[in-house]
């Protein structure tokens, strides 16, 4: 089939961005999900690389810039451009490959599709500027019968039927369009489309088993999630009385309406400054935590820096007792941190993030970029907090689980380190008022259920304006916290169902498609090179003078 006409192609593009966003929270339209690929796929198997890049920026830095439109709070003035170039250029390169390797092979172009995708969704996973927002398995949060197969593949098994049936359906709508063919439908042109709508319904079938299988209720813990709206714009002098008394008055009372609490959590940076060396030097803000814990007698898990001398823990600088994060030429370390109380209220256990937030958190490079490092300091603080190195488990005397603080819980290969430690259970402490939206909110909470699906777990998210939430082992949110309101939520969580293939192997989908990648990348190139000009499949040959 030819390329279709400019005008066309700028539409088809435009469709694929603006399906892709309402695909996504809060427009949750989730079956956009499995269309929404199609029509810049269909673009990508007719055109050459130069006109792919094109439809490709038209297709991908739309949908970023609205989808992450958010990302301007973080990053003042830049937030949305850098996201947009940056991440809209891996949906790019993928498509680059996607054509290279269309126009070398054309009659397995749709097969090959979804493993050069889910490469780079994977690729782009890691490193200092890993994100996994807008990775198109995300789409079907709320399909809950369609994501329970993420407990084999995780949520790149998700995307990789997705991106199939999408490369399918464009792969036959050129045959069913093309002129060069016999008129009609053959089988042999339906086939890939019927093999993928197929796995979908093996999808469906798996999920209806899946959500039939009983959760466990051998162990149990009945936990209280905080929600304080504590600003992280707000000056901390200003802030800090008022934000304890909102986490006491609301744990309090969570205290007195429900019997048999066994933990409370408080929010990632709940308390924002140190709450470790400040219990040790028994600062009259900390010693009244610890006061109000050991009244409660119960256990508590509460989000704080710690700064410390490495080597030396209880050496810490007085004088920064009252800072809340680390600022330039600090010579101790900065952790942020969520603590284990027990009901005497001693710290019996912490643990430290190791996935820090780039520019919020830390900014590796800027040691050797001194430049770039003076111009996000006018806008960021960038500085310094040091990533933890440990997978900390909790031990209560009921059940293990661990914490991880913020977007931790939107890597599927970092949680499944957790429970493979022995972790019963997943709490999730999070900050996402600095987003200002509804959308940043819901898009990081909505990534959150696969990691409960992927390992059969029960996975508990306290967030400082929300999305509070207790989700199931089947990826079912069972009782959730409106955002912006301060309050409180309970919910008794129990153990895993049952060790998952995900959890035993990891990321086996995304690693073999790196490799089916490569190896066709480089047949591909071969093939390419050996094709005299205008030779290729589907393009008239130049005509001579």
């Amino acid at each position: 089939m030819q390329e279709p006409k400019w005008y066309i192609a700028v539409a088809l593009s435009f469709a694929s961005a603006f399906m892709l966003l309402l695909s996504y929270p809060t427009y949750n339209i989730n079956i956009l999900g499995f269309f929404a690929l199609a029509p810049i796929f269909f673009l990508v198997y007719t055109t050459n690389t130069t006109r792919t890049i094109g439809y490709g920026i038209l297709a991908a830095f739309p949908f970023y810039c609205l989808y992450l439109f958010w990302m301007n709070a973080y990053l003042p003035v830049i937030g949305v451009a850098f996201v947009t170039v940056v991440f809209g250029g891996y949906f790019v390169i993928a498509l680059i490959f996607i054509n290279i390797l269309a126009r070398a092979l054309p009659k397995y172009r749709a097969a090959i599709t979804p493993f050069i995708w889910i490469s780079i969704e994977y690729i782009r996973s890691f490193g200092f500027l890993s994100f996994t927002f807008g990775s198109i398995g995300y789409t079907q949060h709320n399909f809950l019968r369609f994501i329970q197969i993420a407990d084999i593949g995780g949520e790149p098994l998700v995307s990789f039927v997705l991106v199939l049936f999408n490369a399918c359906l464009a792969d036959f709508l050129l045959h069913l369009g093309s002129k060069r063919h016999e008129p009609g439908l053959s089988l042999r042109r339906a086939i890939p489309i019927i093999v993928s709508a197929g796995l979908i319904v093996a999808s469906l079938v798996y999920g209806t088993v899946r959500l039939n299988e009983p959760i466990s209720n051998e162990k149990k813990m009945k936990l209280v999630l905080v929600q304080a709206l504590s600003s992280p714009r707000t000056e901390w002098k200003r802030e800090k009385w008022g934000a304890l008394k909102r986490l006491i008055d609301t744990s309090r009372q969570s205290f007195e309406e429900n019997k048999g609490i066994d933990l409370i959590v408080w929010t990632e940076t709940a308390i924002r400054t140190s709450l470790r060396p400040n219990l040790i030097h028994g600062t009259s803000y900390h010693t009244k935590i610890q006061k109000f814990v050991q009244d409660l007698n119960t256990s508590f898990i509460i989000g704080s820096p710690d700064n410390f001398h490495r080597g030396k823990d209880t050496a810490t600088n007085v004088e920064n007792l009252t800072k809340i994060y680390p600022t330039k030429g600090d010579e101790e370390v900065w952790t942020n941190s969520a603590y284990f109380l027990d009901a005497n209220g001693e710290i019996i256990s912490k643990y430290d993030k190791i996935m820090l937030t780039p520019f919020g958190e830390h900014f590796p490079i800027g040691k050797r970029l001194r430049f770039l490092q003076r111009i996000l300091d006018k806008f960021t603080d960038s500085a310094g907090f040091t990533p933890g190195t440990e997978y900390t488990v909790f031990e209560h005397e009921k059940m293990k689980f661990s914490v991880v603080i913020c977007w931790e819980g939107t890597y599927g290969y970092f949680i499944r380190k957790f429970v493979l430690n022995g972790a019963d259970f997943i709490v999730n402490i999070s900050n996402d008022m600095w987003t200002k939206t509804r959308a940043g909110h819901f898009q990081h909470f909505s990534m959150t259920k696969f990691r409960a699906v992927e390992n059969r777990i029960w996975y508990a998210r306290a967030a400082n304006d929300g999305v509070t939430a207790f989700i199931n082992p089947h990826g079912k949110v069972v009782n959730i916290l409106p955002i912006k309101e301060v309050g409180y939520i309970t919910g008794e969580v129990g153990n895993r169902i049952r060790p998952t293939f995900y959890t035993k192997n990891g990321d086996v989908l995304p690693k073999t498609s790196l490799f089916i990648f490569g190896l066709s990348f480089i047949f591909s190139v071969t093939v390419l090179a050996r094709k005299p000009l205008g030779k290729e499949k589907g393009r008239p040959e130049k005509k001579r003078r």
